[in-house]
């Protein structure tokens, strides 16, 4: 996959958003938290055993890779603007990607709290993890809407704070 992604002649990166989008939110997403956990066990000679958490956190983090294959162009709109190369924040602006990406975070994390209201999870760091993470990206948010789409700063702390809620999540991730 990431062969696909950067070396011809497939060049997914190249092929425009979407397709680039796809590969880092499987291999970042899926293939990362799936398919490494089980061919881990296969290795250690251990039998398949279906694990809600790893089937959670699989799900959850294709969608938060998702969104970080979208917000990766942030940072670099005015160069790939001046260059001619189509992302969607060239496309849609910067404020309305980051719009749409805090809104795909929330719900993703509505569903990480809901899971942990129902599922078989630790309930108070699922619930009270996920929405202590939601509350920081919405904090994180409000700052760049407040510095302003245009403040290079401001963009590069909001995508990195999305970078930051990624890595917490594997820390959570320990406690449920």
């Amino acid at each position: 996959m990431g062969t696909a992604y950067s070396v011809p002649p497939f060049q997914l990166k190249q092929r425009g958003p979407l397709a680039a989008g796809l590969c880092i939110a499987c291999c970042r997403g899926f293939l990362l938290n799936f398919g490494v956990y089980y061919a881990v066990l296969e290795s250690l000679g251990k039998p398949f055993v279906w694990s809600p958490g790893v089937a959670f956190m699989a799900r959850f983090m294709t969608v938060f890779a998702a969104v970080i294959a979208v917000t990766k162009d942030l940072p670099d709109v005015v160069g790939d603007a001046a260059t001619g190369v189509k992302t969607f924040a060239t496309r849609l602006g910067v404020p309305k990607v980051a719009a749409g990406a805090t809104a795909a975070l929330l719900l993703n994390y509505a569903s990480a709290v809901a899971q942990g209201l129902r599922g078989p999870f630790s309930k108070i760091p699922m619930v009270g993890g996920h929405a202590v993470l939601a509350g920081l990206l919405v904090k994180n948010f409000l700052r760049y809407r407040t510095l302003g789409a245009d403040d290079p700063n401001a963009v590069k702390g909001y995508y990195k704070s999305i970078w930051d809620n990624f890595y917490l999540e594997y820390l959570l991730y320990c406690f449920i």
